[in-house]
Formats: structure tokens, C-alpha cells, sequence
């Protein structure tokens, strides 16, 4: 986008331009660093290959091609990621024929090149931003197309004009195209810069209804980086209003919800994506793994008699969590034929395994093979871990710390939530948090010890 006035500060507008944050893409190049160093991983790696959230990022899908199994699956994402490198991959080689540098007759001679290898590098993204990688000479493309878009005004071009927050400064207009829009998105989001990314991803959902449920899906990956976890699951059940063909989202939803404890919810959509997800999805074995916690739990309590409705309903929850442990197994052999590495050990997969392959003693003090006394007792546990949500998570933002608000940068340490001094059921990751889940809510149902 091209602004035609000063502006003060990236931080006060809705849009930005790519010339507002050229000066602040040092993220981006550290990014580029780190992935120099990087590299990609399979079985003769030697470190572990655990991470905290999802098994394996989609950008592992070169695994499959470096293994020779690309063509052992039919994923449509395996798919659609490999289209999306390959359009990526073919604009960046025409873009190495052209010189940097934004001067009028250069912008002049490679015009249709700019614009074309700029659309090309959009489709790319809008597909699979995983399959491209950001770089300074794609940033150097950013600025040769907004040179183009400012002096030819092309087909497609817009203006936003919104108010100067400085006294007596007059209106500031931005001229956009759809891809300088996205495009500045892009760079955000590649570079972590996350609240910034909202604004324009805001104003792209505003102004963009076929990119829509594209954009709102961006916008629920930068709140999960702040740890808005409210707002993430708002813009992904919009998603799925907008889109229910996106499968993968309620696989992002019942994890979100999983680690707010919204167990019920959790369930839904871990359920609307196991019946409807490729068997070969990256994602499948997280999904089964959190089923089969999420259903343990669900199990009655103090079954007395083994022949009464409570007993036989209990047996009956604890085969269902049971089944859902198996297919998670069998999905993990799967994974690691195609990919040659097992999915991460993350929390959910973790509770798992010491839920279900935990044994207990016998009367006799030998380990017995009936699962039914450890999994009863697994199940005591994590009903406790989900029965007060409230306490570990903000009730009004569904954060589970104050890092990412008021002031404070995410790479600091998180501080303890504030609990209402009244009624010690409930925390705020901040002041403005509590008062506003005081007044729309919790003055009418807080209640002293």
C-alpha cells in the first residue's frame, strides 16, 4: 500500500504500508539467520523432535519428498503445499532476474514482471504460507511494486482515508491493491509482528470478502501467539461459518479449547474433524490422543455395583477412551511411515501414554492386567485438571497469564493471574480484563467463601 501523506506512527493506523515497516523487519531477518542454520529434519537426526503444540509443522512436508513418499498419500494439504512451493519457487526464479532498486526506469522496464511475479507470490501465500519463506529480496519486491502501484494507479487500486491522531493534521489517504495488502501481511506475519498484523489483517477482513475466511484464520494465529485465546476461538468459529469444508480448523479449535479446558467443546470439534479428516492428516494422531483424554475423564465416578447403570456406563466410556488411544497408535505408525519420525511428545499425547499404558498392583501386589483400575484413577486426575478452568485461565480473555497485555512485551516471563479478592473463583490476566468481566458478568454471580 502507498501512502500519500506523513504518518506519525505504524502503531495509530488500521493499514499499513510497506514502507512504514521496512525499517522495522529486523524480526525477519533474524528469522532468515535462524533457518540458514536450520535444516530438515529426518531419521538421522540427533536431537529430539518434541514441541508443545501440533506433532510436526506443515512446512515437514518436505519430508515426504525427501523420503520418496510424497506420492504414498493423498492429503489435500500434501497437495495444496506443493502447489503453493512450486508457484513460490517459479516467481522467486524470475524475480532473480531482476535488478533491486526502485528508481522510475527500472520500475518502468520490469513492470509486468513485478506485477505478475507479485500475484504469483500472493497465490502462493494465500495458499500455504508455510511454503514461503520470506527474505529481503522479497521485501526489496515489496517496495519495487508499491513504486509501480503509486505512479500507475493500475486496475484494482483503492484508497483508505482515516483520521490523524495529532492536532490539526489533516486526513491520511493509502492507496491499496489487493496484493499490496496482502503482501504487507505477509511481511508482518513472517516477522512476528503480531498486533500490528491484526490491524491490516482487520481492515483486509473488512475490505476483501473472498479472502475472508483466509484472512480471519490469520488473524486467529496472531492471537494465539499473544495468547488471546478468546478472540482466537471467535475468528476460527467464523471461519467454519464462512468455510465448514476447512476440516483442519476444528483441529485449531479442540486444541484451543483443550488448552482452556472447555472440555465439552473440545470434544465437539476434535469429533467434526476425526470423522471428516484424511486418514493420512498430519494432525490425526493429536486429535485421537486429546479424544482419548477428553473421553477418560467423562467416565462416572464410584461405580459400586459392576452390574448397575452407573458400573456399565463407566465400562462402556472407558472401551470409547480405550478405542480412541488405539487409533491414535495406529495413526502414529502411519506418520512415521510417510514422515520417519514419530509426532511430538506434546502434553496431550503425553497424558496420554501414562493414562493408558499405566497398570496398577493387585491384592497380591502384582501388577495386574485388568487397565481398569489405572484408568479410573487417570481419570480422577484429569477431571480435576478440568473442572476450574477459571482459575488457571483470565475469565474475560481466556489467557493463562498477563504476558502479552497492558505494557508488557511476550517475551517476558508470565506473572500470576489476579484473583477476585471476593470470591477467590475466578482471575484476570489485568485490571481492565476484571472490570470488564465485573460488569458484564461476574457482579451478578460473585459470591464471599
Amino acid at each position: 500500500m502507498t501512502e500519500q501523506k506523513p504518518q506519525s506512527d505504524i502503531v495509530d493506523k488500521d493499514t499499513f504500508t510497506v514502507a512504514d515497516i521496512t525499517e522495522k523487519t529486523h524480526n525477519i531477518e533474524l528469522n532468515d539467520e535462524e533457518k540458514a542454520n536450520d535444516h530438515v529434519h529426518d531419521e538421522n537426526c540427533k536431537h529430539e523432535h518434541t514441541e508443545v503444540t501440533e506433532p510436526q509443522g506443515r512446512n515437514d512436508y518436505d519430508l515426504l519428498e525427501l523420503r520418496g513418499t510424497k506420492d504414498q498419500t493423498g492429503d489435500p494439504l500434501v497437495k495444496t503445499y506443493f502447489e503453493a512451493k512450486k508457484i513460490f519457487l517459479d516467481a522467486m526464479e524470475r524475480l532473480s532476474k531482476i535488478p533491486e532498486g526502485s528508481d522510475p526506469e527500472l520500475i518502468e522496464k520490469h513492470k509486468d514482471e513485478i506485477v505478475s511475479i507479485t500475484s504469483d507470490l500472493m497465490k502462493a501465500f494465500l495458499m500455504d504460507e508455510k511454503a514461503c519463506a520470506m527474505s529481503q529480496r522479497v521485501l526489496k519486491l515489496a517496495e519495487q511494486y508499491e513504486a509501480y502501484v503509486q505512479k500507475y494507479n493500475p486496475e484494482g487500486t483503492s484508497t483508505s482515508t482515516g483520521e490523524s491522531e495529532e492536532p490539526g493534521a489533516e486526513q491520511q489517504t493509502t492507496i491499496y491493491t489487493r496484493d499490496s495488502v496482502v503482501f504487507v501481511i505477509w511481511i508482518l506475519f513472517s516477522g512476528q509482528q503480531f498486533a500490528h498484523c491484526q490491524q491490516t489483517l482487520g481492515f483486509a477482513i473488512k475490505e476483501f470478502e473472498t479472502l475472508r475466511p483466509r484472512m480471519l484464520e490469520f488473524r486467529a494465529n496472531c492471537h494465539m501467539a499473544m495468547r488471546d485465546y478468546k478472540a482466537c476461538t471467535e475468528d476460527l468459529e467464523q471461519v467454519l461459518q464462512l468455510t465448514p469444508e476447512l476440516i483442519e480448523i476444528h483441529s485449531m479449535l479442540g486444541n484451543v479449547y483443550y488448552a482452556t479446558h472447555q472440555a465439552q467443546n473440545a470434544i465437539q470439534h476434535f469429533k467434526a474433524f476425526v470423522e471428516a479428516a484424511h486418514t493420512d492428516s498430519r494432525t490425526l494422531p493429536n486429535a485421537y490422543y486429546a479424544l482419548a483424554n477428553l473421553t477418560l475423564q467423562t467416565a462416572p465416578s464410584g461405580a459400586a455395583k459392576k452390574k448397575s447403570n452407573q458400573a456399565l456406563k463407566q465400562a462402556a466410556v472407558l472401551k470409547e477412551a480405550q478405542q480412541y488411544y488405539q487409533k491414535a497408535q495406529e495413526a502414529d505408525v502411519r506418520f512415521k511411515e510417510l514422515y520417519g519420525v514419530s509426532t511430538a511428545l506434546n502434553e496431550i499425547k503425553r497424558t496420554a501414554i501414562m493414562a493408558f499404558q499405566a497398570r496398577s498392583a493387585g491384592r497380591n501386589g502384582i501388577l495386574t492386567n485388568d487397565p481398569t483400575p489405572a484408568l479410573l484413577e487417570a481419570s480422577e486426575t484429569l477431571k480435576k485438571s478440568f473442572k476450574n478452568p477459571a482459575i488457571s485461565h483470565c475469565a474475560n480473555c481466556g489467557r493463562p497469564d498477563n504476558v502479552a497485555n497492558d505494557d508488557r512485551s511476550p517475551e517476558l516471563k508470565p506473572k500470576p493471574l489476579i484473583k477476585c479478592n471476593k470470591c477467590n473463583k475466578v482471575a484476570y490476566c489485568s485490571r481492565p480484563c476484571q472490570i470488564k468481566h465485573w460488569n458484564s458478568t461476574h457482579k451478578n454471580t460473585c459470591n464471599k467463601k
